[in-house]
């Protein structure tokens, strides 16, 4: 199971566990997160939101397609981050939605 959609609750930036719990609760094994709900706190990995979210996912076994259709743009911190989760099968980023919900679907009976 996808969760098919996530909104950040509020302006007060993104908890991980905020982003977990759905999935739990659903049974969902998968979640696919855009760039425009991700708050630029995410993509700075000095303030570990990124690993954080990450390590909460994977304690639980949930995999994330993450859609950054331009990781180019974002620090060379945040390229290497997006480098190294795509040599895995837990979390992964797309440049498309459609990319994302490929891989999802195609792991979901994995």
């Amino acid at each position: 199971m996808v969760v098919p959609y996530f909104e950040p609750a509020s302006d007060e930036g993104l908890d991980p566990s905020v982003v977990t719990t759905p999935c739990i609760e659903s049974g969902a094994s998968s979640i696919l997160l855009d760039e425009d709900v991700l708050p630029a706190e995410f993509f700075d990995l000095s303030t570990r939101l990124a690993g954080e979210l990450l390590h909460r996912l994977s304690i639980y076994g949930i995999r994330l397609a993450g859609v950054v259709p331009r990781p180019e743009s974002h620090s060379p911190a945040f390229q290497a981050f997006v480098r190294e989760a795509n040599r895995g099968d837990q979390f992964r980023f797309f440049s498309s939605r459609s990319e994302a919900v490929d891989w999802l679907v195609s792991r979901s009976d994995s």
